[in-house]
């Protein structure tokens, strides 16, 4: 199984509307390793999200991180607690 990584957040946002318009006008940062990314959305809260980076690598996670003005864009979507991030590896398939 190749290693794959995944940058989590999880965060409750005031107006998912403007989070969402506020992530997709953010300047695309490029980094090598990027595989994909995803936003899930609460069933339970509408408000709530997450999203997920898939990476190759633990240094491309950590290099997203530091690219990007992560209180900047949060600023700007109207959260006000800085979510939680977590990095971490693939480490088994519980699907078998």
């Amino acid at each position: 199984m190749t290693a794959r990584y995944r940058l989590t957040v999880i965060q409750c946002v005031p107006d998912y509307e403007r989070w969402r318009a506020v992530i997709r006008d953010a300047p695309r940062v490029e980094i090598p390793g990027r595989i994909r990314r995803t936003v899930f959305r609460s069933v339970d809260d509408p408000n709530e999200v997450m999203v997920e980076i898939e990476l190759e690598s633990p240094e491309a996670a950590q290099q997203f991180l530091t690219s990007v003005d992560l209180r900047d864009v949060l600023d700007r979507a109207g959260v006000e607690v800085y979510p939680p991030v977590f990095i971490g590896e693939r480490v088994d398939d519980l699907s078998e």
